[in-house]
Protein backbone atom coordinates (compact mmCIF):
# COMPACT_ATOMS: atom_id res chain seq x y z
CA UNK A 1 0.00 0.00 0.00
CA UNK A 2 1.35 3.57 -0.86
CA UNK A 3 0.58 6.83 1.05
CA UNK A 4 0.69 10.33 -0.59
CA UNK A 5 0.48 13.89 1.10
CA UNK A 6 -1.24 16.80 -0.76
CA UNK A 7 -1.09 20.55 0.15
CA UNK A 8 -4.27 22.52 -0.72
CA UNK A 9 -4.16 26.38 -1.24
CA UNK A 10 -7.40 28.30 -0.46
CA UNK A 11 -7.77 31.80 -2.01
CA UNK A 12 -10.38 34.39 -1.10
CA UNK A 13 -11.20 37.15 -3.60
CA UNK A 14 -12.76 40.53 -2.97
CA UNK A 15 -14.48 42.76 -5.51
CA UNK A 16 -12.20 44.89 -7.62
CA UNK A 17 -11.36 48.24 -6.38
CA UNK A 18 -11.11 47.38 -2.79
CA UNK A 19 -8.08 46.77 -0.77
CA UNK A 20 -8.54 43.24 0.60
CA UNK A 21 -6.55 41.16 2.93
CA UNK A 22 -6.24 37.44 1.78
CA UNK A 23 -5.76 34.64 4.25
CA UNK A 24 -4.53 31.07 3.07
CA UNK A 25 -4.61 27.77 5.01
CA UNK A 26 -3.33 24.24 4.08
CA UNK A 27 -4.99 20.83 4.83
CA UNK A 28 -3.13 17.51 4.65
CA UNK A 29 -4.87 14.70 2.64
CA UNK A 30 -3.89 11.04 2.16
CA UNK A 31 -5.05 7.83 0.35
CA UNK A 32 -3.86 4.24 0.73
CA UNK A 33 -3.51 2.16 -2.51
CA UNK A 34 -4.10 -1.41 -1.40
CA UNK A 35 -2.52 -4.56 -2.87
CA UNK A 36 -5.03 -6.01 -5.26
CA UNK A 37 -3.17 -9.23 -6.10
CA UNK A 38 -2.42 -10.64 -9.57
CA UNK A 39 -4.76 -12.52 -11.82
CA UNK A 40 -4.39 -14.47 -15.03
CA UNK A 41 -4.05 -11.96 -17.82
CA UNK A 42 -7.17 -11.51 -19.86
CA UNK A 43 -7.26 -13.57 -23.05
CA UNK A 44 -4.75 -16.04 -21.71
CA UNK A 45 -4.81 -18.91 -19.28
CA UNK A 46 -2.57 -21.52 -17.76
CA UNK A 47 -1.70 -24.47 -19.97
CA UNK A 48 0.51 -27.59 -20.15
CA UNK A 49 3.40 -27.64 -22.59
CA UNK A 50 3.25 -30.05 -24.25
CA UNK A 51 -0.38 -30.97 -23.76
CA UNK A 52 -0.72 -34.05 -21.55
CA UNK A 53 -3.92 -35.97 -22.18
CA UNK A 54 -4.99 -39.57 -22.69
CA UNK A 55 -3.88 -39.46 -26.32
CA UNK A 56 -0.47 -37.96 -25.62
CA UNK A 57 0.26 -38.63 -21.95
CA UNK A 58 3.51 -37.66 -20.29
CA UNK A 59 5.91 -40.59 -20.07
CA UNK A 60 7.04 -41.39 -16.58
CA UNK A 61 10.45 -39.93 -15.84
CA UNK A 62 9.97 -37.01 -18.21
CA UNK A 63 9.16 -33.35 -17.52
CA UNK A 64 5.94 -31.43 -18.08
CA UNK A 65 5.93 -27.62 -18.18
CA UNK A 66 3.10 -25.37 -16.96
CA UNK A 67 2.89 -21.84 -18.36
CA UNK A 68 0.77 -18.74 -17.68
CA UNK A 69 0.92 -14.95 -17.82
CA UNK A 70 -0.37 -12.79 -14.95
CA UNK A 71 -1.41 -9.14 -14.81
CA UNK A 72 -0.96 -7.16 -11.60
CA UNK A 73 -2.60 -3.74 -11.08
CA UNK A 74 0.26 -2.90 -8.75
CA UNK A 75 2.77 -4.15 -11.38
CA UNK A 76 4.28 -6.44 -8.76
CA UNK A 77 6.28 -9.53 -9.74
CA UNK A 78 4.42 -12.81 -9.36
CA UNK A 79 4.82 -16.58 -8.92
CA UNK A 80 3.01 -19.31 -10.83
CA UNK A 81 2.35 -22.34 -8.62
CA UNK A 82 0.72 -25.66 -9.61
CA UNK A 83 -0.97 -27.66 -6.84
CA UNK A 84 -2.75 -30.99 -6.63
CA UNK A 85 -5.72 -29.41 -4.78
CA UNK A 86 -7.53 -26.10 -4.72
CA UNK A 87 -5.42 -24.89 -1.81
CA UNK A 88 -2.48 -22.51 -1.72
CA UNK A 89 -0.85 -20.37 0.96
CA UNK A 90 0.96 -17.16 0.00
CA UNK A 91 4.23 -16.60 1.82
CA UNK A 92 5.05 -13.24 3.37
CA UNK A 93 8.08 -11.35 2.26
CA UNK A 94 9.60 -10.55 -1.07
CA UNK A 95 11.19 -13.59 -2.75
CA UNK A 96 9.19 -16.11 -0.75
CA UNK A 97 7.23 -18.42 -3.05
CA UNK A 98 3.76 -19.64 -2.12
CA UNK A 99 3.14 -23.18 -0.90
CA UNK A 100 0.45 -25.69 -1.89
CA UNK A 101 -1.89 -27.13 0.67
CA UNK A 102 -1.19 -30.66 -0.65
CA UNK A 103 1.21 -31.83 -3.36
CA UNK A 104 3.05 -29.02 -5.05
CA UNK A 105 3.92 -29.97 -8.59
CA UNK A 106 6.02 -26.90 -9.29
CA UNK A 107 6.44 -23.17 -8.70
CA UNK A 108 8.04 -20.64 -11.00
CA UNK A 109 10.65 -18.06 -10.19
CA UNK A 110 9.56 -14.50 -9.49
CA UNK A 111 8.32 -13.12 -12.80
CA UNK A 112 7.75 -9.52 -13.94
CA UNK A 113 4.21 -8.24 -14.51
CA UNK A 114 4.81 -4.67 -15.66
CA UNK A 115 1.69 -3.36 -17.33
CA UNK A 116 1.76 -3.97 -21.07
CA UNK A 117 4.90 -6.07 -20.97
CA UNK A 118 3.98 -8.93 -18.66
CA UNK A 119 6.33 -11.92 -18.82
CA UNK A 120 5.06 -15.50 -19.06
CA UNK A 121 5.94 -17.61 -16.04
CA UNK A 122 6.87 -21.26 -16.36
CA UNK A 123 7.63 -24.18 -14.06
CA UNK A 124 8.23 -27.88 -14.69
CA UNK A 125 7.30 -31.14 -13.01
CA UNK A 126 9.18 -34.40 -13.62
CA UNK A 127 6.95 -37.43 -13.37
CA UNK A 128 8.16 -40.39 -11.32
CA UNK A 129 5.82 -43.15 -12.37
CA UNK A 130 4.33 -43.30 -8.88
CA UNK A 131 1.50 -41.02 -9.98
CA UNK A 132 -1.84 -42.38 -11.14
CA UNK A 133 -2.72 -42.05 -14.79
CA UNK A 134 -4.93 -38.95 -14.29
CA UNK A 135 -3.67 -36.08 -12.11
CA UNK A 136 -5.87 -32.99 -11.57
CA UNK A 137 -4.04 -29.73 -11.00
CA UNK A 138 -4.87 -26.23 -9.83
CA UNK A 139 -2.89 -23.20 -10.93
CA UNK A 140 -2.46 -20.00 -8.92
CA UNK A 141 -0.60 -16.74 -9.47
CA UNK A 142 0.62 -14.98 -6.31
CA UNK A 143 2.38 -11.64 -6.15
CA UNK A 144 5.89 -11.39 -4.79
CA UNK A 145 5.39 -8.78 -2.03
CA UNK A 146 4.87 -8.59 1.68
CA UNK A 147 1.26 -9.48 2.21
CA UNK A 148 1.17 -11.57 -0.94
CA UNK A 149 -2.19 -12.36 -2.45
CA UNK A 150 -2.95 -15.38 -4.65
CA UNK A 151 -5.50 -15.57 -7.40
CA UNK A 152 -8.35 -17.97 -7.61
CA UNK A 153 -7.44 -21.37 -8.98
CA UNK A 154 -7.51 -22.12 -12.68
CA UNK A 155 -7.42 -25.56 -14.29
CA UNK A 156 -6.97 -24.18 -17.76
CA UNK A 157 -9.73 -23.18 -20.09
CA UNK A 158 -8.31 -24.41 -23.36
CA UNK A 159 -9.85 -27.59 -24.72
CA UNK A 160 -6.84 -28.86 -26.63
CA UNK A 161 -5.65 -31.33 -24.01
CA UNK A 162 -3.42 -28.80 -22.25
CA UNK A 163 -5.95 -28.27 -19.42
CA UNK A 164 -6.16 -30.17 -16.14
CA UNK A 165 -5.64 -33.05 -15.49
CA UNK A 166 -2.24 -34.11 -16.76
CA UNK A 167 -1.90 -37.78 -17.71
CA UNK A 168 1.03 -40.05 -16.88
CA UNK A 169 2.04 -42.92 -19.15
CA UNK A 170 3.63 -45.77 -17.18
CA UNK A 171 6.22 -48.05 -18.73
CA UNK A 172 5.01 -51.55 -19.61
CA UNK A 173 5.92 -54.54 -17.47
CA UNK A 174 8.38 -56.90 -19.19
CA UNK A 175 9.60 -59.80 -17.07
CA UNK A 176 10.85 -62.40 -19.55
CA UNK A 177 11.52 -63.21 -23.19
CA UNK A 178 10.69 -66.81 -24.05
CA UNK A 179 11.44 -68.95 -27.08
CA UNK A 180 9.94 -72.20 -28.27
CA UNK A 181 11.76 -75.39 -29.25
CA UNK A 182 14.76 -75.49 -31.56
CA UNK A 183 14.20 -76.05 -35.26
CA UNK A 184 16.15 -76.95 -38.37
CA UNK A 185 17.46 -74.50 -40.97
CA UNK A 186 14.51 -73.23 -42.99
CA UNK A 187 12.21 -73.71 -40.00
CA UNK A 188 10.99 -71.06 -37.59
CA UNK A 189 11.00 -70.08 -33.95
CA UNK A 190 8.45 -68.09 -31.93
CA UNK A 191 9.52 -65.46 -29.40
CA UNK A 192 7.00 -64.48 -26.71
CA UNK A 193 7.38 -61.64 -24.22
CA UNK A 194 5.85 -61.87 -20.77
CA UNK A 195 4.66 -58.28 -20.93
CA UNK A 196 1.62 -56.12 -20.18
CA UNK A 197 0.57 -52.52 -19.53
CA UNK A 198 -1.96 -51.54 -16.85
CA UNK A 199 -2.72 -48.08 -18.23
CA UNK A 200 -6.28 -47.74 -19.48
CA UNK A 201 -7.08 -44.01 -19.43
CA UNK A 202 -8.89 -43.17 -22.63
CA UNK A 203 -8.32 -46.71 -23.89
CA UNK A 204 -6.26 -49.65 -22.71
CA UNK A 205 -2.61 -49.44 -23.69
CA UNK A 206 -1.16 -52.19 -25.88
CA UNK A 207 2.36 -53.61 -26.01
CA UNK A 208 4.61 -54.43 -28.96
CA UNK A 209 7.70 -56.67 -29.10
CA UNK A 210 10.82 -56.16 -31.20
CA UNK A 211 13.41 -58.96 -31.31
CA UNK A 212 16.80 -57.54 -32.26
CA UNK A 213 20.39 -58.60 -32.75
CA UNK A 214 21.69 -56.07 -30.23
CA UNK A 215 20.68 -54.06 -27.19
CA UNK A 216 19.51 -51.02 -29.15
CA UNK A 217 15.94 -50.23 -30.18
CA UNK A 218 13.42 -47.41 -30.39
CA UNK A 219 9.65 -47.53 -30.65
CA UNK A 220 10.20 -47.56 -34.41
CA UNK A 221 12.21 -50.77 -34.31
CA UNK A 222 15.68 -52.21 -33.81
CA UNK A 223 18.74 -50.04 -34.33
CA UNK A 224 20.50 -53.08 -35.80
CA UNK A 225 19.03 -56.10 -37.55
CA UNK A 226 15.50 -57.19 -36.73
CA UNK A 227 14.67 -60.85 -36.27
CA UNK A 228 10.93 -60.18 -35.99
CA UNK A 229 8.36 -57.80 -34.50
CA UNK A 230 4.86 -58.35 -33.17
CA UNK A 231 1.65 -56.50 -33.76
CA UNK A 232 0.19 -54.43 -30.91
CA UNK A 233 -1.20 -56.81 -28.29
CA UNK A 234 -3.11 -56.46 -25.05
CA UNK A 235 -0.42 -58.59 -23.37
CA UNK A 236 2.30 -61.15 -24.04
CA UNK A 237 3.13 -60.14 -27.62
CA UNK A 238 4.86 -62.71 -29.84
CA UNK A 239 6.47 -62.88 -33.25
CA UNK A 240 7.92 -65.56 -35.51
CA UNK A 241 11.41 -65.64 -36.97
CA UNK A 242 11.99 -67.79 -40.03
CA UNK A 243 15.44 -69.37 -40.11
CA UNK A 244 17.42 -68.95 -43.32
CA UNK A 245 17.58 -72.05 -45.51
CA UNK A 246 21.28 -72.26 -44.68
CA UNK A 247 22.40 -71.35 -41.18
CA UNK A 248 25.05 -72.72 -38.86
CA UNK A 249 23.78 -74.78 -35.97
CA UNK A 250 24.18 -73.54 -32.42
CA UNK A 251 22.83 -71.02 -29.93
CA UNK A 252 22.11 -67.44 -30.95
CA UNK A 253 21.43 -64.63 -28.45
CA UNK A 254 18.67 -62.16 -29.24
CA UNK A 255 17.48 -59.02 -27.45
CA UNK A 256 13.80 -58.38 -26.77
CA UNK A 257 12.44 -54.83 -26.49
CA UNK A 258 8.87 -53.98 -25.44
CA UNK A 259 7.16 -50.63 -26.08
CA UNK A 260 3.66 -49.47 -25.20
CA UNK A 261 1.19 -47.91 -27.61
CA UNK A 262 2.56 -44.45 -26.81
CA UNK A 263 6.10 -45.51 -27.72
CA UNK A 264 7.40 -45.77 -24.13
CA UNK A 265 10.04 -48.43 -23.61
CA UNK A 266 9.84 -50.86 -20.74
CA UNK A 267 12.38 -50.11 -18.05
CA UNK A 268 13.30 -53.80 -18.27
CA UNK A 269 14.49 -53.56 -21.88
CA UNK A 270 16.25 -55.51 -23.18
CA UNK A 271 15.55 -59.07 -22.11
CA UNK A 272 17.75 -61.73 -23.71
CA UNK A 273 17.21 -65.34 -24.68
CA UNK A 274 19.05 -67.87 -26.83
CA UNK A 275 17.32 -69.58 -29.71
CA UNK A 276 18.75 -72.81 -31.08
CA UNK A 277 19.34 -73.97 -34.63
CA UNK A 278 19.46 -77.76 -34.83
CA UNK A 279 22.34 -79.61 -36.39
CA UNK A 280 21.14 -81.44 -39.49
CA UNK A 281 22.97 -84.29 -41.19
CA UNK A 282 24.93 -83.63 -44.36
CA UNK A 283 23.73 -85.30 -47.55
CA UNK A 284 26.17 -86.97 -49.94
CA UNK A 285 25.16 -87.27 -53.59
CA UNK A 286 26.46 -87.76 -57.14
CA UNK A 287 29.30 -90.11 -56.21
CA UNK A 288 31.28 -91.14 -59.31
CA UNK A 289 34.33 -93.43 -59.58
CA UNK A 290 36.98 -92.59 -62.18
CA UNK A 291 34.52 -90.54 -64.21
CA UNK A 292 32.57 -93.83 -64.77
CA UNK A 293 35.49 -95.20 -66.86
CA UNK A 294 37.03 -98.60 -66.19
CA UNK A 295 40.26 -98.53 -64.20
CA UNK A 296 43.50 -99.33 -65.98
CA UNK A 297 46.43 -99.93 -63.65
CA UNK A 298 50.14 -99.26 -64.07
CA UNK A 299 52.64 -102.12 -63.87
CA UNK A 300 54.49 -102.48 -60.59
CA UNK A 301 53.40 -99.10 -59.17
CA UNK A 302 50.32 -97.16 -58.09
CA UNK A 303 47.72 -95.40 -60.20
CA UNK A 304 45.73 -92.40 -58.97
CA UNK A 305 41.98 -92.84 -59.28
CA UNK A 306 39.53 -90.04 -58.44
CA UNK A 307 36.24 -90.44 -56.63
CA UNK A 308 34.10 -87.31 -56.91
CA UNK A 309 30.92 -86.31 -55.14
CA UNK A 310 28.76 -83.54 -53.75
CA UNK A 311 28.07 -82.87 -50.08
CA UNK A 312 25.22 -80.60 -48.98
CA UNK A 313 24.82 -79.39 -45.40
CA UNK A 314 22.11 -76.84 -44.57
CA UNK A 315 24.17 -75.80 -41.55
CA UNK A 316 26.70 -74.57 -44.15
CA UNK A 317 29.27 -76.53 -46.09
CA UNK A 318 31.80 -75.00 -43.71
CA UNK A 319 30.21 -77.07 -40.93
CA UNK A 320 31.74 -80.23 -42.42
CA UNK A 321 34.49 -81.74 -40.28
CA UNK A 322 35.47 -84.84 -42.24
CA UNK A 323 34.90 -85.95 -45.81
CA UNK A 324 36.48 -89.28 -46.77
CA UNK A 325 36.11 -91.85 -49.51
CA UNK A 326 36.45 -95.60 -49.85
CA UNK A 327 37.09 -97.63 -53.00
CA UNK A 328 36.32 -101.35 -52.86
CA UNK A 329 35.41 -104.44 -54.79
CA UNK A 330 31.64 -104.70 -54.77
CA UNK A 331 31.41 -107.95 -52.80
CA UNK A 332 33.50 -106.39 -50.02
CA UNK A 333 30.85 -103.68 -49.44
CA UNK A 334 31.31 -100.30 -47.81
CA UNK A 335 30.50 -101.69 -44.37
CA UNK A 336 33.70 -103.76 -44.55
CA UNK A 337 35.76 -100.98 -46.04
CA UNK A 338 35.07 -97.89 -43.96
CA UNK A 339 38.07 -97.84 -41.61
CA UNK A 340 41.81 -97.89 -42.14
CA UNK A 341 42.03 -101.18 -40.25
CA UNK A 342 40.13 -102.80 -43.12
CA UNK A 343 42.52 -101.57 -45.80
CA UNK A 344 43.58 -104.27 -48.24
CA UNK A 345 45.37 -103.19 -51.39
CA UNK A 346 43.72 -106.03 -53.29
CA UNK A 347 40.10 -105.12 -52.58
CA UNK A 348 39.66 -102.16 -50.19
CA UNK A 349 41.01 -98.61 -49.97
CA UNK A 350 39.38 -96.93 -46.96
CA UNK A 351 39.33 -93.46 -45.39
CA UNK A 352 40.90 -91.60 -48.28
CA UNK A 353 40.95 -87.87 -47.55
CA UNK A 354 38.82 -85.74 -49.86
CA UNK A 355 39.61 -82.19 -50.92
CA UNK A 356 37.11 -79.38 -51.63
CA UNK A 357 37.08 -78.41 -55.27
CA UNK A 358 38.04 -74.83 -56.00
CA UNK A 359 35.16 -72.41 -56.48
CA UNK A 360 32.80 -74.36 -54.22
CA UNK A 361 31.92 -73.70 -50.58
CA UNK A 362 32.85 -70.04 -50.78
CA UNK A 363 30.99 -68.77 -47.68
CA UNK A 364 29.14 -69.88 -44.56
CA UNK A 365 25.84 -69.36 -46.38
CA UNK A 366 26.78 -71.87 -49.07
CA UNK A 367 25.31 -75.33 -48.38
CA UNK A 368 27.12 -77.27 -51.09
CA UNK A 369 30.68 -78.35 -51.75
CA UNK A 370 32.04 -80.73 -54.37
CA UNK A 371 34.93 -82.97 -53.45
CA UNK A 372 37.66 -84.91 -55.19
CA UNK A 373 39.13 -87.91 -53.39
CA UNK A 374 42.31 -89.31 -54.93
CA UNK A 375 42.99 -93.00 -54.29
CA UNK A 376 46.43 -94.48 -54.98
CA UNK A 377 45.53 -97.94 -56.29
CA UNK A 378 48.18 -100.64 -56.23
CA UNK A 379 49.02 -102.54 -59.39
CA UNK A 380 47.72 -105.81 -57.93
CA UNK A 381 44.15 -104.62 -57.09
CA UNK A 382 41.69 -107.40 -57.91
CA UNK A 383 40.54 -107.38 -61.55
CA UNK A 384 36.85 -107.83 -62.30
CA UNK A 385 36.79 -108.25 -66.06
CA UNK A 386 36.24 -111.50 -67.94
CA UNK A 387 38.60 -114.38 -67.19
CA UNK A 388 39.40 -113.27 -63.65
CA UNK A 389 38.39 -114.46 -60.19
CA UNK A 390 35.56 -111.92 -59.85
CA UNK A 391 33.95 -111.46 -63.27
CA UNK A 392 30.49 -110.78 -61.81
CA UNK A 393 31.73 -107.97 -59.57
CA UNK A 394 32.94 -104.44 -60.12
CA UNK A 395 34.50 -101.65 -58.09
CA UNK A 396 32.41 -99.10 -56.20
CA UNK A 397 33.14 -95.92 -54.31
CA UNK A 398 31.48 -94.33 -51.30
CA UNK A 399 31.92 -90.87 -49.81
CA UNK A 400 31.41 -90.32 -46.09
CA UNK A 401 30.71 -86.84 -44.68
CA UNK A 402 30.68 -85.85 -41.01
CA UNK A 403 29.69 -82.47 -39.60
CA UNK A 404 29.77 -81.41 -35.97
CA UNK A 405 27.71 -84.39 -34.93
CA UNK A 406 25.90 -86.14 -37.78
CA UNK A 407 27.04 -88.02 -40.85
CA UNK A 408 25.96 -89.52 -44.14
CA UNK A 409 27.51 -91.83 -46.70
CA UNK A 410 26.48 -92.59 -50.25
CA UNK A 411 27.73 -95.18 -52.72
CA UNK A 412 28.34 -94.61 -56.41
CA UNK A 413 25.33 -95.48 -58.50
CA UNK A 414 27.45 -97.27 -61.10
CA UNK A 415 30.45 -99.53 -60.64
CA UNK A 416 33.48 -99.69 -62.91
CA UNK A 417 35.65 -102.62 -63.92
CA UNK A 418 39.19 -103.10 -62.70
CA UNK A 419 40.92 -104.12 -65.92
CA UNK A 420 43.32 -107.07 -65.89
CA UNK A 421 46.95 -106.03 -65.97
CA UNK A 422 48.96 -108.98 -67.40
CA UNK A 423 52.56 -108.12 -66.64
CA UNK A 424 55.76 -109.78 -65.42
CA UNK A 425 59.33 -109.13 -64.54
CA UNK A 426 62.33 -111.49 -64.63
CA UNK A 427 64.90 -111.12 -61.94
CA UNK A 428 67.78 -112.53 -64.05
CA UNK A 429 68.63 -110.60 -67.15
CA UNK A 430 70.84 -113.40 -68.55
CA UNK A 431 70.96 -117.20 -68.66
CA UNK A 432 74.64 -118.09 -68.37
CA UNK A 433 75.28 -121.79 -69.04
CA UNK A 434 79.01 -121.49 -68.52
CA UNK A 435 81.58 -123.72 -70.33
CA UNK A 436 80.14 -126.70 -72.20
CA UNK A 437 82.12 -128.96 -74.58
CA UNK A 438 80.86 -129.75 -78.08
CA UNK A 439 78.74 -132.89 -78.06
CA UNK A 440 77.96 -132.56 -74.32
CA UNK A 441 75.21 -130.87 -72.25
CA UNK A 442 74.50 -129.37 -68.83
CA UNK A 443 72.94 -132.57 -67.55
CA UNK A 444 71.06 -132.03 -64.31
CA UNK A 445 72.64 -128.65 -63.74
CA UNK A 446 70.01 -126.01 -64.47
CA UNK A 447 69.99 -122.25 -64.71
CA UNK A 448 66.91 -120.64 -63.13
CA UNK A 449 65.00 -117.57 -64.19
CA UNK A 450 62.47 -116.17 -61.66
CA UNK A 451 59.30 -114.74 -63.13
CA UNK A 452 57.35 -112.29 -60.90
CA UNK A 453 53.80 -111.00 -61.37
CA UNK A 454 53.89 -107.20 -61.72
CA UNK A 455 50.22 -106.89 -62.63
CA UNK A 456 47.00 -107.94 -60.93
CA UNK A 457 46.61 -111.48 -62.27
CA UNK A 458 48.23 -114.91 -62.01
CA UNK A 459 50.51 -115.79 -64.93
CA UNK A 460 51.68 -118.39 -67.33
CA UNK A 461 54.38 -117.52 -69.86
CA UNK A 462 55.02 -117.77 -73.55
CA UNK A 463 58.66 -118.66 -74.31
CA UNK A 464 60.52 -118.36 -77.61
CA UNK A 465 63.98 -117.63 -78.89
CA UNK A 466 64.78 -114.59 -80.91
CA UNK A 467 66.35 -115.15 -84.31
CA UNK A 468 67.66 -118.58 -85.37
CA UNK A 469 69.99 -119.37 -82.51
CA UNK A 470 72.92 -118.31 -80.36
CA UNK A 471 75.57 -116.55 -82.46
CA UNK A 472 79.31 -116.69 -81.89
CA UNK A 473 80.77 -113.53 -80.38
CA UNK A 474 77.73 -111.30 -80.94
CA UNK A 475 74.03 -112.03 -81.22
CA UNK A 476 72.54 -110.98 -84.51
CA UNK A 477 68.88 -111.24 -85.40
CA UNK A 478 67.26 -112.71 -87.37
CA UNK A 479 70.18 -114.93 -88.48
CA UNK A 480 73.67 -115.54 -87.25
CA UNK A 481 76.34 -114.58 -89.82
CA UNK A 482 78.67 -117.42 -88.84
CA UNK A 483 78.75 -120.25 -86.31
CA UNK A 484 75.62 -120.67 -84.20
CA UNK A 485 73.85 -122.95 -81.75
CA UNK A 486 70.33 -123.65 -82.94
CA UNK A 487 67.45 -122.64 -80.65
CA UNK A 488 66.30 -126.21 -80.06
CA UNK A 489 69.56 -127.07 -78.25
CA UNK A 490 68.14 -125.10 -75.26
CA UNK A 491 65.56 -126.80 -73.05
CA UNK A 492 63.31 -125.51 -70.27
CA UNK A 493 60.95 -126.86 -67.63
CA UNK A 494 58.97 -125.73 -64.58
CA UNK A 495 61.17 -127.77 -62.25
CA UNK A 496 64.71 -129.09 -62.15
CA UNK A 497 65.41 -131.61 -64.91
CA UNK A 498 68.18 -133.55 -66.65
CA UNK A 499 68.97 -132.37 -70.11
CA UNK A 500 66.88 -134.25 -72.63
CA UNK A 501 63.79 -134.22 -70.42
CA UNK A 502 62.95 -130.56 -70.96
CA UNK A 503 60.99 -128.77 -73.67
CA UNK A 504 63.00 -127.57 -76.64
CA UNK A 505 63.07 -123.82 -77.20
CA UNK A 506 61.77 -122.73 -80.59
CA UNK A 507 61.27 -119.56 -82.51
CA UNK A 508 57.53 -119.80 -81.95
CA UNK A 509 56.03 -118.55 -78.69
CA UNK A 510 54.98 -121.57 -76.70
CA UNK A 511 52.94 -121.35 -73.51
CA UNK A 512 54.47 -122.74 -70.36
CA UNK A 513 52.00 -123.51 -67.57
CA UNK A 514 54.17 -121.78 -65.03
CA UNK A 515 51.27 -120.82 -62.71
CA UNK A 516 52.84 -117.67 -61.26
CA UNK A 517 50.53 -116.69 -58.35
CA UNK A 518 48.84 -113.29 -58.31
CA UNK A 519 50.63 -110.68 -56.21
CA UNK A 520 48.53 -110.12 -53.10
CA UNK A 521 48.31 -108.10 -49.90
CA UNK A 522 48.30 -110.22 -46.75
CA UNK A 523 49.20 -107.39 -44.43
CA UNK A 524 52.22 -106.81 -46.57
CA UNK A 525 52.67 -107.33 -50.26
CA UNK A 526 53.46 -110.90 -51.30
CA UNK A 527 54.79 -110.85 -54.82
CA UNK A 528 53.69 -113.76 -56.98
CA UNK A 529 56.75 -115.57 -58.36
CA UNK A 530 57.79 -118.86 -60.01
CA UNK A 531 61.04 -120.20 -61.49
CA UNK A 532 61.78 -121.57 -64.96
CA UNK A 533 64.64 -124.04 -65.31
CA UNK A 534 67.05 -124.06 -68.25
CA UNK A 535 69.66 -126.37 -69.74
CA UNK A 536 71.66 -126.62 -73.01
CA UNK A 537 73.38 -129.20 -75.16
CA UNK A 538 75.91 -128.55 -77.97
CA UNK A 539 76.36 -130.19 -81.36
CA UNK A 540 79.36 -132.52 -81.77
CA UNK A 541 81.24 -130.09 -84.00
CA UNK A 542 81.29 -126.45 -82.97
CA UNK A 543 83.91 -123.75 -83.12
CA UNK A 544 85.13 -122.67 -79.71
CA UNK A 545 84.14 -119.26 -78.45
CA UNK A 546 81.36 -117.41 -76.64
CA UNK A 547 77.86 -117.70 -78.08
CA UNK A 548 75.06 -115.21 -77.40
CA UNK A 549 71.33 -115.30 -77.93
CA UNK A 550 68.02 -113.90 -76.70
CA UNK A 551 65.11 -115.64 -75.06
CA UNK A 552 61.75 -113.87 -74.98
CA UNK A 553 59.51 -114.37 -71.92
CA UNK A 554 55.96 -113.06 -72.43
CA UNK A 555 53.28 -112.78 -69.74
CA UNK A 556 50.12 -114.80 -70.36
CA UNK A 557 46.93 -114.59 -68.31
CA UNK A 558 46.94 -117.68 -66.15
CA UNK A 559 44.00 -119.86 -65.25
CA UNK A 560 42.38 -118.56 -62.05
CA UNK A 561 42.91 -121.91 -60.34
CA UNK A 562 46.63 -121.19 -60.41
CA UNK A 563 46.39 -117.68 -58.93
Amino acid sequence: MSVFSVAVLLLAYMPTGFITTVFAETADTSVTVSNSGPDFKGGTDVYEDPASDSTTPTDEGTSLAFKATAADANEDNYFLVICSTNSVTPEGGTGNAPACGATQYCVSTSTAAASGSETEASCSYTTTGAEPESNPWFAFVCDDVVGSICSSASQGTLVDGSESPFKVNHDPSFTALNVDAADDPGGDVVFTATASDGDSDGSADTVQLFVCDNAGATSGGCTGSTYCSSTASASNPSCTYNYPAVVENGNYTVYGHVFDSHGLASASNPQTVDYVVNNVAPVVSSVVVNGTSNITLTENTTTNINITGTVTDNNSCQDLVTVEASLYRSAVTYTNCDTNAEDDDDSCYADVVCVVDGGTCTSNTDPTATYTCTVSVQYHADPTDTGTEYPTENWLGSIYALDSGLSDDTESAAGVEMVSLVALDITQTSIAYGAVSPGSDTGATNQTVEVTATGNVGLDTDLNGNGNGMCINTFTSPTCPADKVDLNYQEYATAGFTYGAGTDLSGTATELELNVPKTVDTGSTVVGAADTYWGIGLPGVLASGSYYGETIVTAVLGETAGW
